[in-house]
C-alpha cells in the first residue's frame, strides 16, 4: 500500500514496474543481498520491495526530507519498518551514504542526467559482483547511461523495456 501524495512514486509507472521485475528476477535466479541502497527513495516502493523480498534491512536516501518521511511512513504501513531505515542526503555528496557502504544492490529509479552525474560515486560504493538497477530514463537516453556506468567501471548485464522506457541492470566486475 503507497501514498506518494507528497513524495515521487505511486508503483504504477513503466519504470517502477521495470525496477520490481528486475529484482524479481534477481530473486528467482537465487540471488541473494545483503546490503542494499534505494538512492532516490522517493515513496520507498523499491526499498520495500528488496525489503521483503530477501528480508532484509535497506537503506533508503532521498535530497527531499518530505519523501524520507513518507518512505518511513509507507514502510509503516508495509509492515517493514524494521527494515528500512530513511536518510535524507543529497545523493552521495559528503561521506554519510559512503560510510553506511559499501553496497551489494544499489537501486535508483530517477532521472538519466542525474544518474550520469552520480556513476562514479554509485560505482564505487559497489562491492565487485554486487548489481545496480537503474531508471527512469528513456530508451533514447540508454546508451548514455550505460556509458557513463561503463566509463566508471561497471558492466552491462541486461535491461528490460516497458513502453518508451528502460530498465537497466549493471555489476561491478
Amino acid at each position: 500500500e503507497i501514498n506518494a501524495a507528497t513524495a515521487f512514486g505511486s508503483g504504477e509507472h513503466e519504470t517502477t514496474t521495470g525496477c520490481l521485475l528486475t529484482l524479481d528476477d534477481l530473486k528467482q535466479s537465487g540471488r541473494i543481498f545483503s546490503h542494499p541502497l534505494d538512492m532516490g527513495c522517493g515513496s520507498g516502493i523499491l526499498a520495500m520491495g528488496a525489503a521483503k523480498l530477501w528480508e532484509i534491512n535497506v537503506l533508503a536516501v532521498d535530497n527531499d526530507p518530505e519523501s524520507v518521511r513518507v518512505t518511513v511512513e509507507n514502510a509503516k504501513t508495509n509492515r517493514c519498518d524494521h527494515l528500512i531505515e530513511g536518510l535524507c542526503n543529497e545523493g552521495f555528496d559528503g561521506t554519510i551514504v559512503q560510510n553506511k557502504g559499501p553496497f551489494d544492490l544499489i537501486l535508483a529509479n530517477i532521472l538519466a542526467n542525474p544518474l550520469c552525474l552520480m556513476a562514479k560515486e554509485m560505482v564505487a560504493c559497489l562491492i565487485p559482483g554486487g548489481r545496480i538497477i537503474l531508471s527512469g530514463l528513456l530508451t533514447r537516453q540508454r546508451d548514455d547511461v550505460v556509458a557513463a556506468y561503463e566509463a566508471a567501471g561497471a558492466q552491462f548485464v541486461n535491461q528490460k523495456v516497458i513502453g518508451d522506457w528502460a530498465t537497466l541492470e549493471l555489476t561491478r566486475p
